[in-house]
């Protein structure tokens, strides 16, 4: 229920910022056209000023409510306190004269209104001006001592009531400091739990400067609030409480006229955003079906599916930021196309390498050169591929060491991957010894594949083999070779097979000479005897 009225609640204040979009466009700078048959009038409409009449509008249409705003807009030149004579000026428009202050239309006379008095426009608009001009001296000229009395008493009770709510604030605060230690003797509270803290201590230095920073800005407030009421009061600052006002409320204003005239932008922004990530929901739907198997896109493997998502994300994000580039408020500034090409500069300069290791990690991850779990050997480091992402490759050598590659560097290195064929054939290890002479070749052999044979995740189809590789100077080296499908657990096979060679030719008497050693020897051939003798 709760989300139904959160979205009927956004829903209406869209529909609010629509209506007040389209209501201030239609009003904005609109001109009245002259009617058929204007009411050809010389009565007028008098504009007063404090009660006393300034000047006459004339109107075709009437002017109770162009009136109304006529005084509101010259007591506020008149009281301004940077008021002069120079700051009203004209400007021709497409059917009459704009009226100007401070570079603020604040009139227009048209030319309809104007030939009621037989003028054209824009000697009717410098009359009006002569006419503000007066007005707006006799204002300023008009301040009586009576006005001032009571000016000066209202001024003494603002100052008073400053004063005491200043004092009050000041015991509130030194109140609520004493408390705030009294809190924190007693220990953590569980308030101060759950926003992270685990020490008292701590939790009452941020309450302290919280409520620090409460009672400064509330003491701003209060002297602010305090000023403005003085320049209200007083008849000659009066102006300057008005000219307050509208220095904070301008800029809020522009803001606010800003969103409204881009509030179509920005429901563009937000419609290419959602398609965005609905077409992005989409992908990664497919892909992470197709990753566990239960989906086969055709041309997709199932190891290609994460990698595939990544990419297609970053190309829907790119086109999303040029299509929303455009209607960015102030995108077509100067400022903004500064930023951009400057931070377009920085992206240049310094995605070169990121690039080529980008497109070194597509090439990588869609040849099949490795998957995750897989081990290879980079360089001169082996280990197991533990992450594989488009920019970077890490493996896990088998001494716990996690070693990063960048994948440009392992595109310009030769690689071999233990694991590409393992689990199908089978990869081969090998491990070489050198035998003497006197030994036969054919209890070598036996006694090399019958370790073999007896090592864990050695397989017997295909069967391990012996291969002679050289016929040295007092021995024959002999390599045995064995298959298997744990190419992960290189290490750990090979060690078994070397002790399983030890046992099987100490067992057999028969004496490995690798590495080679001299010895003071009897008849005995075994080397198990002569362990104490080698140098």
């Amino acid at each position: 229920m709760l989300k139904w009225l959160r979205l009927a609640f956004i829903q209406l204040c869209l529909v609010s910022l629509v209506g007040t979009a389209f209501a201030q466009t239609s009003q904005e700078e609109v001109i009245p056209q002259a009617p058929e048959k204007p009411a050809e009038t010389k009565a007028g409409y008098p504009v007063r000023l404090a009660g006393e009449e300034a000047f006459r509008l004339y109107d075709p249409y009437g002017a109770e409510e162009s009136v109304r705003i006529a005084e509101e807009r010259l007591l506020r030149i008149a009281q301004d306190p940077f008021y002069t004579p120079d700051l009203l000026t004209t400007e021709a428009g497409e059917n009459g004269i704009w009226i100007y202050y401070r570079d603020a239309r604040v009139g227009f006379v048209s030319k309809e209104a104007a030939a009621i008095l037989d003028l054209n426009a824009e000697r009717r608009a410098w009359e009006i001006i002569d006419a503000v001009e007066k007005a707006v001296t006799r204002y300023h000229s008009r301040q009586s001592p009576e006005e001032w009395t009571r000016a000066l008493l209202m001024a003494a009770l603002a100052t008073f009531l400053l004063v005491c709510a200043l004092y009050l604030l000041r015991l509130l605060y030194r109140r609520l400091v004493q408390w705030i230690d009294a809190c924190s003797e007693a220990g953590i509270t569980v308030a101060g739990q759950r926003l992270g803290f685990r020490n008292a201590i701590r939790f009452a230095a941020f309450q302290r400067r919280t409520v620090r920073l409460l009672y400064i800005v509330l003491n701003a407030f209060l002297v602010l609030a305090y000023l403005q009421s003085i320049f209200t009061i007083v008849p000659l600052t009066r102006g300057y409480a008005l000219s307050m006002i509208g220095y904070l409320l301008d800029p809020l204003h522009f803001v606010w006229q800003g969103l409204l005239k881009n509030i179509g932008d920005f429901f563009f922004i937000v419609v290419i955003i959602a398609l965005a990530r609905l077409l992005l929901r989409g992908i990664r739907l497919l892909l992470t079906e197709t990753a566990s198997g239960s989906l086969v896109l055709p041309g997709i493997a199932r190891g290609h599916a994460d990698p595939l998502y990544k990419i297609l994300r970053l190309v829907v994000i790119a086109i999303t930021i040029v299509m929303v580039y455009p209607y960015i408020p102030g995108s077509s500034s100067a400022a903004f196309q500064g930023v951009s090409l400057f931070a377009g500069a920085l992206f240049t300069l310094g995605a070169s390498s990121a690039a080529s290791n980008f497109i070194g990690g597509v090439l990588l991850i869609f040849s099949g050169s490795f998957r995750v779990g897989d081990r290879v050997k980079i360089g001169n480091v082996v280990g197991d591929v533990e992450e594989s992402t488009l920019s970077l490759t890490r493996l896990r050598t088998s001494k716990n060491e996690l070693v990063t590659f960048a994948n440009g560097n392992v595109l310009a290195q030769s690689m071999v991957n233990y694991s590409a064929i393992a689990k199908k054939d089978g990869v081969i290890f090998h491990t070489s010894i050198t035998i003497g002479y006197d030994a036969s070749w054919r209890k070598v052999h036996e006694l090399l594949i019958g370790a073999a044979l007896s090592t864990q995740h050695v397989l017997d189809e295909p069967a391990p083999f012996v291969l002679q590789t050289s016929l040295n100077d007092f021995h024959v080296s002999y390599q045995i070779n064995i298959y298997t499908r744990e190419a992960n657990r290189m290490m750990w096979i090979l060690s078994e097979l070397h002790q399983n060679i030890q046992d099987a030719f100490i067992e057999a008497g028969v004496e490995i000479l690798s590495p080679s050693y001299a010895a003071l020897r009897d008849d005995n051939s075994s080397a198990e005897s002569h362990d104490d003798d080698s140098s």
